[in-house]
């Protein structure tokens, strides 16, 4: 069984959706590369290799699995939405608020 694009992103949509109900965070797609993106703090940015629309952070700790999500990372600033490929972590768009 063959599913057409919209068919496929339909049904990952649909089942996702679900398990980001009741976060206090929102994260869209990644303005790269459309990847799913989660919050994370990092220590610092330099601009990522082959991407105008996104940075690369440094020592990065992905904070989505907080008991207590905060808006303020540990050491300043606010979480940012990033995705991981291979050790790297990329970031593109700011945290928005989500539902609680």
């Amino acid at each position: 069984m063959r599913l057409s694009l919209p068919a496929l992103l339909l049904t990952s949509l649909t089942l996702t959706t679900p398990t980001l109900a009741g976060r206090p965070y929102f994260c869209p797609l990644a303005l790269d590369s459309k990847m799913m993106q989660y919050p994370f703090c990092c220590e610092g940015f330099v601009p990522a290799r082959d991407s105008k629309l996104s940075m690369e952070g440094v020592n990065c700790v992905d904070i989505r699995a907080n008991d207590d999500f905060t808006w303020t990372c540990p050491k300043g600033g606010a979480p940012k939405c990033c995705y991981t490929i291979g050790k790297g972590v990329i970031c593109s768009t700011e945290v928005g608020e989500g539902e609680e």
